[in-house]
Formats: C-alpha cells, structure tokens, sequence
C-alpha cells in the first residue's frame, strides 16, 4: 500500500495526498492571517460556509468541490459528509451547521472535522464509524474547547489526532481562541512534528492515540 501525506496549511485547511489524488480541505481567506499557501488538488471539501473555511479561489487545478451531507464520490474516492453543527446549540447561536468529512485513501480512514461545535452525538458517531486519523479543532470560541476535544478524542478513538484552529502569535483579536499548548497539556504521545507534514502508512500507524502537532510553515 501507498503512503499518505497530510500537510497542514493553517488553520482547518489540509492538503491530503497519495500518488493518484490531491484531496484539498477548508481553505482559508487572508483575513485569518496566516500566509496564503499555494496550492493546487483535484477535490476540494468545504465543511460549511464560512469565508475561514471556503475560500474555494484559493485553490488551483478546477478541483471538484463537495459540500454538505451524505454519501459522494469523487476521482474513485468515497466520502461521508455527516451533518453536524458549528456550536452547542443545533446552530442556533447563528452559526449554523457543519460537516464532518470521512473517507478512506490506502486503507487509512480520515475524519476532518470542520468547525464542529459540540459533543459527537451516538448518531454522529455511528455515521462517522471507525476512524484512523482525525483532525480536530481544539481552540475553543468558534469551535469546541480542549476538553471537549478530548472527550470527541476518547469516543472516536483514533490512532493519530491532528490538532487545528488553534491560536498562532501572527492572529489578531479577531480570533480569541487558546493556543495548541491549553489542548496537550496532561496528554501522553504528544509528538511535535517540527515540519508541516505527515506521512503514514496503514501498517505502520501507532497502536495508541497518538497526537501529531504540525508546523504551518
């Protein structure tokens, strides 16, 4: 089997590839204020409408998008889009709902969790199934809070977690979330990547969580 690298661009936005297909995820505006990558793929998921998450013009290479929920297809790849929300509220804060994307490249299955904003539901969990590899916001405010990461962590059980949408120095006050450190603190198998990239292969992934925190740069 193939290796898959993660690359992490900021904030939510990931780029997921193998040697066929270049799986973009949740592109961001400049307003955010990190650097504007450059980048190009085939498919493009945007987990709700929000201009931190759905930049599409960020993104080259006329990918095909995908939204919302259900099952979809694209480029011989498999997605679950599962409905959830952007707060504790069913949306109702005004935020409106959110998408937990999961599909599988090389035996290895993926869970990119958008802007969720709550506690996963047995609903939630059951259409999300067994996962493998989970990114996960953890910087509170807009998103759930470390602890509730944690417990998401604990029901979902992967092997390797990827924090997101936590503080950076170069953000304004427009964004008032904690930094990845309020999230790992008391954790076990923290590993510090020191690149922005991931590379894994299904027979090699850790037998325990394990968290991997990527540099954007």
């Amino acid at each position: 089997m193939s290796e898959v690298t993660i690359k992490w661009l900021g904030h939510a936005h990931f780029l997921i590839s193998n040697n066929k297909v270049k799986i973009a995820l949740d592109p961001f505006d400049s307003s955010v204020g990190y650097p504007m990558p450059d980048v190009s793929a085939d498919i493009l998921l945007m987990s709700h409408g929000h201009l931190d998450h759905n930049n599409a013009s960020a993104v080259k290479g006329n990918p095909v998008q995908i939204t919302g929920y259900g099952k979809k297809s694209a480029k011989g790849i498999d997605f679950t889009g599962v409905k959830t929300y952007h707060d504790d509220q069913q949306g109702k804060s005004g935020r409106g709902e959110n998408t937990v994307f999961v599909w599988e490249m090389e035996g290895i299955r993926f869970a990119h969790c958008g802007d969720l904003g709550h506690l996963l539901t047995e609903q939630n969990l059951k259409e999300i199934g067994a996962v493998d590899v989970v990114m996960i916001p953890v910087g509170g405010f807009y998103t759930i809070d470390s602890k509730v990461a944690t417990q998401n962590i604990e029901k979902l059980k992967p092997k390797v977690v990827i924090p997101m949408h936590y503080k950076q120095p170069f953000m304004g006050d427009d964004f008032p979330i904690d930094k990845v450190d309020v999230f790992l603190q008391g954790k076990k198998n923290v590993q510090k990547v020191g690149k922005n990239t991931l590379t894994l292969n299904k027979e090699k992934l850790p037998e325990e969580t394990t968290i991997f925190v990527l540099e954007y740069k």
